[in-house]
């Protein structure tokens, strides 16, 4: 007979907070029944889960080509690059994608917003930029989401420092990236807030950079000076690096100089800036908590199809 567990038994299991089984057993991750008013979820169901999700990844087979590597950077904080990478990530996955996000900034929030435990975590990018030898393999989890993620713990804001004496030292994430390329669709760099050397290591990996930006005034300052430092990027590190586009998020259309900054950007900036608008939403910023993108938390929201949307057109640039 299946043994029945309380979410107390399977956040203790999981490692993550009893709320957030809740969640899953109402987004329906996980499969239970309610007697009593308390939940009794299966073990079979957990094991299930952690079969899905929450648990290292195994090397897929090799595609016919590489992925398509894209760093999601803005040198200002709270303008949604995480928000961004783990939404447009789940995104390219329902479109049938193979998809790796990867953690680039010290504060691990991406890491954190997929649900991983990252106290208990013992290995992450931060060894991987410190030693080409190690495997990356098993120190990426796959989600419940299904996308897979390249782990971050605060150990990352040591490597600022470490990395100065190494040779090459831009180029090291762009190594570890290699071995992974043939094996996924697409690869999601989520930036640090800031153009340090762990920013440098994304930009001279990608391919290309998704700008997210929100329309005011004082988010809009610096992108000039992210410009010019792409485009140094661009002559000494990485020649084939593009600009997919500047991606406006928390966007709040009430107001009048959120639609002028919108507009001043389309006129500056032309052919530059998506067609699809992320808009200010609470349950944007609710979904991290739960572990689940906004695509899993609140499926018919307007941020669900605007990031369904950017997908496509990530996908087909």
């Amino acid at each position: 007979m299946d043994n029945l567990l309380t979410t107390n038994e399977v956040a203790n299991r999981l490692g993550v907070d009893p709320k957030t089984i809740q969640r899953y057993l109402r987004a329906g991750k996980l499969k239970g029944s309610r007697l009593g008013g308390v939940w009794r979820i299966p073990e079979s169901s957990v094991r299930a889960l952690l079969g899905n999700g929450n648990g290292h990844a195994h090397p897929q087979e090799a595609t016919t080509h590489e992925a398509i590597v894209t760093a999601i950077v803005n040198q200002k904080g709270g303008v949604g690059k995480t928000t961004t990478t783990f939404n447009l990530g789940v995104a390219l996955q329902r479109l049938g994608r193979r998809v790796l996000l990867v953690d680039m900034d010290p504060q691990a929030s991406l890491s954190v917003s997929v649900g991983i435990p990252i106290a208990q975590l013992s290995i992450s990018v931060y060894q991987l930029l410190l030693d080409d030898k190690l495997d990356p393999y098993p120190v990426i989890t796959r989600t419940i989401s299904g996308v897979d993620v390249l782990p971050a713990t605060i150990d990352l804001a040591a490597a600022e420092i470490e990395l100065v004496n190494m040779t090459l030292r831009e180029l090291v994430l762009r190594d570890v990236l290699a071995k992974l390329r043939p094996h996924y669709d697409h690869i999601l760099i989520d930036c640090p807030p800031s153009l340090g050397l762990l920013t440098v290591n994304a930009l001279a990996a990608a391919d290309r950079v998704i700008i997210p930006l929100q329309p005011e005034f004082l988010a809009t300052r610096g992108l000039s000076l992210l410009l010019r430092t792409l485009a140094k990027i661009q002559s000494r590190l990485n020649r084939n690096l593009k600009v997919a586009g500047i991606l406006p998020t928390m966007f709040d259309g009430r107001t009048t100089h959120a639609n002028e900054v919108l507009s001043e950007l389309k006129t500056n900036f032309p052919g530059q800036v998506f067609d699809t608008v992320i808009k200010y939403s609470v349950r944007v910023k609710e979904s991290p908590a739960s572990g689940l993108s906004i695509l899993d938390y609140d499926q018919t929201h307007e941020a669900a199809h605007a990031y369904a949307t950017l997908a496509l057109e990530v996908d087909h640039a």
